[in-house]
């Protein structure tokens, strides 16, 4: 339910005439937006489209500091998916159906049985529509809305919350209504990319894990796709000191636990009707990525892989649950771009001082086929991890865990740039800086779709 009008915070509206809506007043730097879980829950088992997920982006990224209150209008979600109808169109009708769409919430109750048959059962709860337009809230709840001094202030849209607090919701950069750079309109590159990669995004956004991981979390509930680096030859030792293990991109793991939620069928063996469907949440997925609106940030990891199977029999090494992210080698895009900051993984130092030591990462020809290497202490785990990063996140340093999401990401990239150069240093090599590692011109933009690779995926047996 909504917390009532007492308890909101008076919204904070300047007007925006060009795009006919009242834009929040940011201040200090990136803005961000909210949407409770249990929406995004909802627009997931509803199946929610393209354009009904990219329509209530449009309605939440226009809301005051509850979160509730929308001053976006249908001309104003328009404009941001590319739509061109007002009435009767793509978006009109997406906002039917979002009024239609129901939050639930599943909660245990005894099954009203005696004796041995007594138990207790999972019963979900009507909480009520996602959505409603002015007039529908009005006459639901005849609440006086808070509208803004000015015309294009006017309330149009409530959001309810039911009752989440504002720390649990999906965090959303502005970045993903407003764009940026050359993504000028990602929510138009978002409804092109259709349903599945729509609702994957989503999805993405509920696992984003920043302060842990930097990025979607791989492991634990919810966890999302990650990319698994599979061992060239064995982990080699360096004296007493250190330990040099190479690996190389083999695929992409997903679970059926997030994919499911995806991508709905009622078939007994998921993974099959997926696969017989031309596996649209893998090609959902590679529109992402090709997109820019995910990439890769490829890891090592404080712990050892563990040897697992694939539906298929295959081995690989999955990722521990109590693993956790040692340093950055890399930040791979499809587009070559690297966002501001994200440019100082250690990976061309590893590499390099990996082949001074004997343990090249290239092939005999010289040429660079995507392995990494990564050199720890003696004695210590370690495996090569890709994990994907979202490109709109909440950025702003005031917000809660930013400016420590960041300052832990390069804290660990310097100590491990430090312990590199203690490993050069020892073997009468020339210690490196991050300058070095900027002006090296290697070539690292090889192919992501390596040839013959196939896309994995763990059989978790739905």
């Amino acid at each position: 339910m909504t917390t009532s009008p007492e308890q909101q915070p008076v919204p904070e509206f300047t007007a925006d005439p060009v795009n006919n809506v009242a834009r929040k007043v940011e201040r200090g730097g990136p803005g961000s937006f909210c949407i409770p879980q249990m929406v995004i829950e909802a627009l997931l088992k509803a199946q929610a489209n393209a354009y009904e997920v990219a329509t209530y982006l449009v309605l939440a990224r226009f809301t005051d500091k509850s979160g509730v209150y929308s001053t976006a209008s249908i001309s104003a979600v328009n404009r941001y998916t590319g739509a061109n109808k007002t009435k009767g169109g793509p978006v009109s009708k997406a906002l039917e159906r979002l009024k239609s769409i129901k939050a639930v919430r599943v909660q245990r109750v005894h099954n009203g049985r005696s004796g041995k048959s007594g138990g207790h059962i999972d019963q979900e709860v009507d909480l009520g529509p996602i959505l409603y337009d002015r007039q529908g809230w009005l006459e639901a709840t005849g609440e006086l809305l808070p509208d803004g001094p000015a015309e294009r202030m006017k309330v149009l849209h409530v959001l309810p919350d039911f009752g989440e607090n504002l720390e649990d919701r999906v965090w959303f950069g502005n970045g993903l209504v407003d764009g940026y750079g050359l993504l000028a309109k990602p929510l138009k590159v978002l409804k092109d990319a259709g349903p599945v990669a729509a609702r994957l995004l989503l999805a993405l956004y509920q696992a984003n894990d920043m302060e842990t991981w930097g990025g979607v979390r791989p492991v634990g509930d919810g966890a999302g796709p990650w990319k698994h680096y599979e061992p060239v030859g064995s982990v080699s030792g360096w004296k007493d000191l250190a330990s040099v293990l190479r690996a190389k991109d083999a695929g992409t793991v997903g679970t059926s636990d997030m994919f499911k939620r995806i991508w709905y069928v009622g078939a007994t063996d998921w993974w099959k009707a997926h696969q017989d469907a031309s596996g649209p949440v893998w090609s959902a997925l590679k529109a992402l990525l090709s997109t820019g609106l995910v990439y890769e940030v490829v890891l090592v990891l404080n712990r050892n892989a563990e040897k697992k199977s694939f539906s298929s029999g295959d081995e690989y090494g999955d990722i521990p649950l109590d693993a956790e992210p040692y340093y950055e080698l890399d930040c791979r895009s499809l587009h070559g771009y690297k966002p501001p900051g994200e440019s100082d993984g250690i990976g061309w130092l590893t590499a390099r001082t990996a082949g001074e030591l004997g343990f090249s990462v290239a092939l005999a020809e010289g040429k660079l086929d995507g392995t990494y290497a990564a050199i720890v202490p003696k004695g210590f785990g370690c495996m090569i991890a890709g994990i994907f990063r979202l490109r709109f996140r909440v950025a702003n340093p005031k917000n809660a865990g930013v400016s420590g999401t960041w300052a832990g990401i390069h804290s660990r990239n310097r100590e491990a740039l430090d312990f590199v150069n203690r490993v050069r240093t020892a073997s009468k090599l020339k210690p490196l800086s991050q300058s070095d590692g900027m002006s090296a011109k290697v070539d690292k933009k090889e192919d992501d779709e390596v040839k013959g690779k196939k896309q994995r995926v763990v059989d978790l047996g739905f």
